[in-house]
């Protein structure tokens, strides 16, 4: 609270007051100063950290595999096996022709990307292999783009079905543009 132009707390009733209040410019000033003052400070501590921060693991390393089909054939499918076609009461799908499926060929890119990066960290691939198992959990399940796709069974060929496609009807002309103003 302000009286007579000094600012007091409402534990200082009756106390004698001892700085008078500041004016609206001086406080502008102060708190301009103040700004610049933490400013410097927040750059000084970014560069600090900056330059204690080692280069990321990745810089200069060339990925192990030239490409996600390399990946899958020389890594994926000879360490994280699973047992393809029915057992018990699961079901894994897959394709040998994995790469005619525009969402598996994404998720399998997208998992040997994260896996270059992983295996330069310490503890990268903790959080790879969840993904891994996720991902794989849903390419090869009951509902995912192999689901169609004949496993080799005996003398039967394995076989390849490509995608289905959702039907899409085109949205009216002026749907994506709602939040024009003069409309």
């Amino acid at each position: 609270m302000i009286e007579d132009g000094v600012i007091r707390s409402p534990r200082d009733r009756g106390a004698k007051p001892t700085k008078p209040a500041a004016l609206p410019e001086e406080i502008t000033a102060r708190v301009e100063e103040l700004g610049a003052a933490v400013a410097d400070l927040a750059q000084k501590l970014d560069e600090r950290d900056t330059a204690a921060k080692p280069a990321p693991a990745t810089d200069g390393q060339k990925p192990l595999y030239d490409n996600a089909e390399d990946w899958v054939r020389e890594y994926l499918l000879v360490n994280f096996s699973r047992p393809f076609g029915e057992t018990g009461s699961q079901r894994w799908y897959w394709c040998e022709q994995w790469w005619r499926h525009n969402e598996a060929v994404t998720a399998l890119t997208a998992l040997w990307y994260a896996w270059e990066h992983a295996r330069l960290e310490t503890t990268g691939m903790l959080g790879w292999l969840r993904e891994l198992h996720y991902h794989l959990g849903v390419i090869c399940s009951t509902d995912g783009p192999f689901r169609e796709c004949k496993q080799v069974d005996g003398d039967r060929p394995a076989g390849h079905t490509g995608d289905r496609f959702a039907d899409v009807v085109p949205a009216p002309a002026d749907w994506w543009n709602w939040w024009a103003e003069d409309q």
